[in-house]
């Protein structure tokens, strides 16, 4: 089942890399549009480049809550309406909390927890009274599984999962669709040494992460998934998927 997602209006944001460039691709190639919301412009240049049209920039960073809610607008605006939100921005940290830095936790639960919902809490109001709506909150199967040194990473996606549920009970009344995603490895930025934010000290251990052989995914089977939430029939919800790499152990 390939979802048609025509006349569709998706604000995707960490669009600039990994995930989130995997889905604005996806969600173009069935017909949507995408606002394509990212701190680093020079790539989301480039990408519009290559989608055409149905993409458009917007420079934001989602921890700017000062900006996000004029971003937003500026991408409702371009799009002519949202129908649609996919909040990938995040990062991955590792370190042990006995030797971490409290302001450094403070900077990624901003990112992590608070960014998303405050892109959903403003793209809301531009949703339409009807028709399908989807809200898309990209958690971690990092939030699933305890393993040293991943903490305050870990908390920052169950807190999202938390809002989660909640969000799904309050916008169900209004017909609206509220889904989260919880990616294993997958071959992005986030898993690379430049990617990964180091605090406090990095415990040893033998826990595995794959089977022998096995390696990170690509990201784009992960976000034609997120495509396909987004193409059900209205009144269909997937409320919650995981989703790893067939090799992935752990977390």
């Amino acid at each position: 089942m390939d979802p048609d997602l025509s006349g569709r209006r998706i604000l995707v944001t960490g669009a600039s890399s990994g995930i989130g460039a995997a889905t604005c691709r996806s969600v173009v190639a069935r017909g949507g549009s995408v606002a394509m919301v990212a701190r680093r412009k020079e790539r989301l240049d480039e990408l519009a480049a290559e989608l055409g049209d149905r993409a458009i920039v917007v420079q934001a960073d989602v921890t700017d809550l000062d900006n996000l809610a004029v971003k937003v607008g500026e991408a409702a605006r371009g799009l002519h309406g949202l129908d649609g939100v996919v909040a990938v921005a995040g990062q991955m940290m590792t370190g042990e909390i006995a030797s971490g830095t409290p302001e450094r936790w403070r900077e990624l639960i901003e990112l992590n927890l608070v960014g998303p919902l405050a892109t959903v809490r403003h793209a809301l109001p531009y949703f339409p009274e009807t028709g399908r709506r989807d809200v898309v909150l990209v958690g971690s199967t990092g939030a699933l599984t305890p393993m040293p040194g991943v903490g305050i990473y870990a908390a920052s996606k169950r807190g999202l999962e938390a809002a989660f549920d909640t969000l799904r009970l309050e916008l169900a009344p209004l017909g609206v669709n509220v889904s989260l995603v919880k990616p294993g490895m997958f071959d992005t930025e986030g898993l690379t040494l430049e990617g990964i934010v180091f605090d406090g000290d990095v415990p040893v251990t033998d826990i595995p992460y794959f089977v022998p052989g096995g390696t990170p995914a690509t990201p784009e089977p992960l976000a034609d998934c997120i495509a396909f939430i987004m193409g059900l029939p209205d009144g269909i919800c997937v409320n919650e998927l995981v989703i790893r790499p067939t090799g992935q152990l752990n977390p």
